[in-house]
């Protein structure tokens, strides 16, 4: 039995992919082999990957309230505007330990260049952070978006050697809400440059590092759109910032919200 992916592409149904994906949300094995039975038993040959995602948000809904919401993380981080994400990315920083600076103009030895953020952790290393936020989740980011990081680092650098700024950067490190391309990674290993994208190996793939740190994005919470952008307005930001900050809306509106981060967070 065959399924279709996002980009056309088919491959094999897979039961394991079903329950690995339940285990990630936060349900229990039995409970993943469960849920992957039963969505097993429902699809049929060339089903879209996206119905299936549906069957499997419907059933964690009803196994557990909690997994529901980071089944959606992907979205909801897709869900941020560029502005946000950045700030986003930003707090993920933080609760790392690493001092961070939002949109810098830095010069370089050729052309002034506008920086997402400046980040220094506690042994002093500075990092050019990139803040790469896609619509589509399910998109690849490519070797373009490494190349330019590269050829801005290179540029900065050059204008430190000459005098024309005072960041002397460690590396680059590149944010990203979808996986990368193989070229991407293959010129980012070369160029030293460090990559946290979603999916991808090691510690700082971008949903290992929001859930060891319980940094979620306020998108992930169950809510209409316009109550959301209130929020971003607000600069509240993180599902934490919902129960740190003051909400400037209806009680009615923040009580429920508060009561779904605290479900989120417990």
């Amino acid at each position: 039995m065959y399924v279709v992916k996002a980009d056309g592409r088919r491959e094999t149904f897979s039961k394991e992919k079903i329950i690995n994906t339940c285990l990630k949300a936060g349900t229990d094995r039995k409970k993943a082999e469960e849920i992957s039975g039963k969505v097993f038993s429902s699809v049929k040959d060339g089903i879209a990957t996206k119905e299936i995602y549906r069957m499997i948000l419907n059933l964690l809904e009803k196994a557990s309230h909690r997994s529901s919401f980071f089944f959606r993380l992907r979205d909801a981080i897709a869900k941020l505007d560029s502005e946000s994400y950045e700030l986003y990315v930003k707090e993920l920083l933080e609760s790392m330990g690493y001092k961070c600076s939002w949109n810098k103009i830095i010069a370089g030895k050729s052309v002034e260049h506008q920086v997402d953020i400046v980040a220094k952790n506690a042994k002093g290393r500075m990092f050019l952070v990139e803040c790469k936020r896609h619509v589509n989740p399910h998109r690849f980011c490519g070797l373009g978006v490494i190349l330019q990081v590269q050829a801005r680092l290179e540029d900065i650098d050059d204008g430190f050697e000459s005098g024309k700024n005072n960041c002397r950067f460690d590396q680059a490190w590149i944010f990203n809400n979808t996986k990368f391309s193989e070229h991407a990674k293959q010129y980012a290993a070369a160029k030293n440059i460090l990559l946290s994208g979603w999916g991808y190996k090691g510690s700082i793939s971008i949903e290992k590092l929001a859930g060891r740190n319980r940094i979620y994005p306020v998108t992930l919470l169950k809510a209409d759109n316009s109550t959301i952008q209130q929020l971003l307005r607000q600069k509240i930001i993180t599902v934490e910032d919902v129960l740190k900050e003051k909400i400037s809306m209806p009680k009615s509106v923040a009580d429920e919200l508060r009561k779904q981060a605290r479900i989120i967070l417990s």
